[in-house]
């Protein structure tokens, strides 16, 4: 009997040792956290499994990193602390501000084999450096070339197209049905670089980018508001594509989003359809095209904007969907093979035309705002991280908002919102104040007829975020410049030496002049740094011809006292102090 008893135990013990390790490996924890508004720039990525991984299952497949701005991210993977987490180092810093997805595929295994059973994603912003949302329009650029008439700018989307680390942008124009590539050398974005046609497009409107085909370059996505079509660009590099591959959505394609959807590594697709009281799903079929479109219809009508994250922090993005005529937000749950649900609403009182996500109260939770076209407000919503939506609360913006951007724009750790203003002809930009309220007086930046969006982004690299805006009735390219009014050339004069001369006025507030000679061609880099050594500002950060320069630095949102100039170019190094008087 003992004998028989002691059988049994084993057989027990044996059963649960081999249903334990044949359970799949879950996330349970991963630094940066969901939702985080400030990752250093240098941030590792770190996640933590339940149990032991198989450290071959682990690859820059299986793990990914993703910049909004700066595309696909390479970095070297270690599996550490007994095989039960996965460390992400990158090899260059992310880019200031930028909206970060990393992705895990089902393709990672525990010691025994056993996949996870679906992928996980998540979210994440980098920091951001002091800056303001009073920036100055410091270049207006036609996006008409020589001869044209009206081609409707509607958008750009921004991102680094030919990896030189400077995001560019794509201006997509709805007459014209075409997207021009302007690129970024440094300081602006003075020259066309190439146009690309649209020819089963009608009205493109909304853009995305990503890495649909996994050879490390940059696809462009663009939805058709005039019909039923998603235009698909495919990259070489270098911020060239090969021609237009046409798939069918539903009728007027407003908005387009993408994330991994079923845990396969691939990036796939969601638009938003107007005429189509639908949204379409576009499944990639692992080779960078895409399976036909499942429809879905939501409880709302009318869809017209859509972003995908996680609401309900389970590891899978989900949908906020914009709805025009029903006036809501519309928050549909992944379930991690592709497949959407409903799950909450919430009314927004005006029509949303588009939207944007992100944690806007700071409670680690995907919030929305939305541009409310017809009531001419801004609406915005806090999720609760289960899947339900608050109530919304709207603040007055101009005159038929229609494009809603968002980023932290005085580096203060919180998202700041903007409003394009399409009969009000300007930008409205609101600053939260740490909570989620934009209570204060926006700041208003002007366009020319017609506002139709804006870009965030940081343009020179000196760490705070620029913006980029659109004017689709003039056709205009606006370029706005956080913190200074931009570097000029006072002389084509070739100086004898270099020198870093006194900033002027001295004391200031809150705007000063700093001159400064570069006597041989070379990088130059202008920082301010406060009196402990911290540095609040990059003023220059390019190369530089020989002659003499100005820049100008607001000290708008710093604290009186004294701070240190300091450049360095080639050999060149010297320090100033300068003191801010408020």
């Amino acid at each position: 009997m003992k004998l028989i008893t002691g059988i049994f135990i084993l057989l027990l013990f044996i059963q649960i040792n081999k249903s334990e390790a044949q359970t799949p490996p879950r996330v349970v924890y991963f630094t940066p956290q969901r939702q985080v508004i400030n990752a250093p720039r240098n941030t590792q990525v770190i996640v933590s499994f339940n149990e032991p991984i198989n450290p071959s299952s682990v690859n820059n497949f299986t793990f990914q990193v993703f910049g909004k701005l700066s595309g696909p991210v390479n970095g070297t993977l270690e599996v550490i602390n007994g095989n039960k987490q996965v460390k992400f180092t990158p090899l260059i810093d992310f880019l200031a501000g930028e909206w970060i997805t990393v992705t895990l595929t089902k393709g990672i295994q525990s010691m025994a084999n056993v996949h996870m059973e679906k992928g996980f994603v998540w979210n994440f912003w980098t920091k951001a450096e002091a800056g303001t949302l009073q920036q100055s329009r410091i270049a207006t650029i036609p996006v008409r070339r020589s001869g044209e008439g009206l081609i409707q700018c509607y958008g750009a989307l921004g991102m680094d197209f030919n990896d030189d680390r400077k995001t560019d942008l794509a201006v997509v124009n709805e007459v014209s049905r075409d997207f021009r590539i302007f690129l970024n050398n440094g300081t602006g974005f003075d020259t066309m670089y190439s146009v690309y046609p649209l020819p089963a497009g009608n009205y493109p409107s909304p853009s995305e980018a990503a890495d649909f085909n996994r050879d490390g370059k940059i696809d462009i996505l663009i939805g058709n508001a005039g019909n039923s079509i998603l235009s698909l660009f495919t990259g070489n590099g270098n911020a060239v594509f090969q021609p237009e591959v046409a798939y069918t959505a539903s009728n007027n394609v407003r908005g387009v989003a993408v994330c991994d959807l079923n845990g396969d590594g691939y990036f796939d697709a969601v638009t938003a359809n107007r005429g189509g009281n639908n949204i379409s799903i576009f499944i990639n079929n692992g080779n960078g095209t895409f399976a036909s479109a499942v429809n879905i219809n939501t409880p709302g009508s009318q869809e017209t904007a859509v972003m995908l994250t996680d609401a309900n922090n389970d590891g899978i993005p989900d949908a906020f969907i914009g709805c025009y005529n029903s006036k809501e937000i519309v928050l549909m749950l992944g379930d991690g093979e592709g497949n959407f649900t409903y799950s909450s609403r919430s009314d927004l009182v005006g029509s949303p035309w588009a939207i944007a996500v992100g944690d806007i109260n700071g409670d680690g939770n995907a919030d929305v705002a939305a541009a409310l076209s017809s009531y001419n407000r801004m609406g915005v919503i806090f999720g609760n991280g289960a899947g339900g939506l608050g109530a919304v609360t709207t603040y007055v913006s101009g005159s038929f908002p229609l494009a809603q951007d968002i980023g932290d724009l005085d580096g203060d750790n919180d998202l700041d919102l903007i409003t394009s203003n399409y009969i009000g002809a300007n930008f409205y930009v609101f600053k939260n104040n740490g909570s989620g309220s934009f209570t204060g007086s926006p700041v208003i930046l002007p366009a020319s007829s017609s506002g139709s969006c804006i870009t965030v982004h940081d343009r020179d690299n000196d760490g705070d975020l620029d913006m980029a805006g659109i004017d689709e009735v003039d056709d205009l390219l606006f370029i706005f410049n956080n913190g200074t009014t931009g570097v000029s050339t006072v002389s084509g004069e070739i100086p004898l030496s270099y020198s870093l001369k006194q900033n002027y006025p001295n004391p200031f507030n809150p705007v000063t002049r700093i001159d400064y000679d570069i006597a041989v061609p070379g990088e130059t880099v202008l920082n301010v740094y406060d009196i402990l050594g911290n540095k609040v500002r990059t003023l220059v950060n390019e190369f530089q011809n020989a002659g003499k320069y100005s820049v100008e630095f607001s000290g708008e949102t710093l604290s009186s006292g004294v701070y240190y100039i300091n450049i360095s170019s080639g050999e060149f190094s010297e320090t100033k102090s300068m003191i801010l008087l408020k």
